[in-house]
C-alpha cells in the first residue's frame, strides 16, 4: 500500500513538473509586460534626450519644444505604466511564492519512511542524507 502510495506521489510531482502552474504562469507574463513597458520607456526617454539635443542645437525652433512637450507627456504615462506593471510583476510574484510554500507544507505532511532503514535512520531518504539539525551536531568520537 505504501508502495502504491508513493508511486501514486510520485506521478503526481512529475505531472506537476512538467506544467506550469497557474502562479508561475501569472508571474512570467506579468514579466513580460514589465520587460516590454520598460523597453518602450527606455525607447522614449532616448528619443527625449535626443530632442533636448536638437533643442539645445536650435532653440529658435517652436516644432521641436511642441515636440519636447508631447515626448514629456508620453514619458510620464510610460513611467505610469511601468511602474504599475512593476507592482503587478511583484503581487504575481508573492502569489507565487506562496503556492510554493503551500506545495512544500504539503509535502512535509507526507513522511518518508524508508523501507531499508530502521530507527531514525527510517526519515532518510538515502543513507547520506542529513536530517534535521543533524548538520550542527558534533560525529561521534571513534572511542564511543
Amino acid at each position: 500500500m505504501k508502495l502504491l502510495l508513493g508511486f501514486l506521489v510520485f506521478l503526481c510531482l512529475a505531472g506537476c513538473a512538467s506544467n506550469q502552474s497557474p502562479q508561475q504562469m501569472m508571474a512570467t507574463d506579468r514579466q513580460l509586460v514589465y520587460k516590454d513597458t520598460y523597453k518602450a520607456y527606455m525607447e522614449a526617454e532616448n528619443k527625449y534626450l535626443n530632442l533636448l539635443f536638437n533643442i539645445e542645437r536650435l532653440p529658435e525652433e517652436q516644432e521641436l519644444w511642441i515636440m519636447k512637450r508631447d515626448q514629456m507627456k508620453e514619458l510620464i504615462q510610460l513611467r505610469e505604466l511601468m511602474l504599475l506593471s512593476r507592482t503587478e510583476l511583484d503581487a504575481a510574484i508573492q502569489d507565487w511564492e506562496k503556492y510554493l510554500i503551500e506545495l512544500e507544507k504539503d509535502q512535509k505532511k507526507l513522511e518518508f519512511k524508508s523501507p531499508n532503514l530502521r530507527g531514525q535512520d527510517a526519515n532518510r531518504s538515502s543513507p547520506g542524507e542529513l536530517l534535521q539539525n543533524e548538520a550542527y551536531k558534533p560525529p561521534p568520537l571513534y572511542g564511543d
